[in-house]
């Protein structure tokens, strides 16, 4: 497969303003990277590899002293966390096997990636390879119902949903609608939205600045506990929720609702 390449008008902050930064500051830049490189990778045919290498060549306009090191740390991680979930399943080193780093002057300030698959099991941008769907050259969602690779990815509220009405009912994207309502923060991959069921204003994903493995693990800990109730609780809910039912009446002055007792209570 050819080495797969883009470019953006724009290069990384260094390490060190990065890190001085307002934490909203630093999600909003990792958002123009994300989103302008999930633009990119719609434009080359959503290709889904399973191994690549990475080059980035960063173009400055002048030749200000700068401490290189820095870029090579922001560039890093931008491109990282946007190229995941869409052109690799995840960053690790297993998929993302290696970096290299170039510095150049031009005439104006530009960031280009260069992306190499590297080893087997690639799934390119054929035609062959592409999903049967109507939007699948205009949709930028990481997650695709058509596409198995996709679903090993993961997602974050301000990202793209699938648009599909005949995928509409999944749980999965039941969920993504709901999480982006309540505005929620962090990323979720398909197991977790399948398994939320309460969604409520500041629920939260998963940090990806911090290992994914025990947060995962303390994750679905937390949602056993809240949602998977003994069937003795669930039974003895049931009973309580039944001596009570909540009528409607109509009167001269509107629709009321009243709170009557159930069977078991006293009228």
């Amino acid at each position: 497969m050819r080495p797969l390449t883009f470019s953006m008008p724009f290069l990384p902050p260094s390490l060190n303003v990065y890190r001085n930064e307002h934490w909203r500051k630093q999600r909003q830049e990792e958002k123009t990277w994300q989103d302008f490189i999930a633009v990119k990778w719609a434009e080359l045919g959503r290709p889904r590899l399973a191994a690549v290498r990475i080059s980035m060549v960063f173009s400055f306009p002048d030749k200000k002293t700068r401490d290189l090191d820095n870029y090579f740390a922001t560039g890093g991680k931008l491109v990282g966390d946007a190229v995941k979930g869409r052109f690799i399943p995840d960053d690790s080193p297993e998929h993302l096997t290696a970096w290299s780093f170039r510095f150049e002057f031009g005439d104006e300030a530009k960031t280009t990636v260069l992306i190499e698959e590297a080893g087997r099991g690639s799934e390119g941008p054929s035609s062959e390879n592409r999903p049967a769907c109507g939007l699948y050259e205009t949709c930028i969602a990481p997650l695709c119902p058509l596409d198995r690779i996709s679903l090993k990815g993961v997602w974050y509220p301000d990202e793209d949903i699938c648009r599909s009405r005949t995928h509409g009912n999944l749980s999965w994207l039941k969920a993504q609608r709901r999480l982006t309502r309540v505005a929620a923060t962090g990323y979720f991959t398909v197991e977790m939205l399948n398994r939320l069921v309460v969604i409520r204003k500041g629920i939260t994903g998963l940090d990806p600045d911090v290992p994914e493995e025990p947060q995962l693990r303390a994750w679905f800990q937390k949602r056993t506990e809240k949602q998977d109730l003994p069937s003795e609780s669930k039974a003895a809910r049931s009973r309580h929720l039944k001596k009570y039912s909540f009528k409607k009446r109509a009167g001269r002055k509107g629709i009321e609702g009243v709170l009557k007792r159930g069977r078991d209570g006293a009228a």
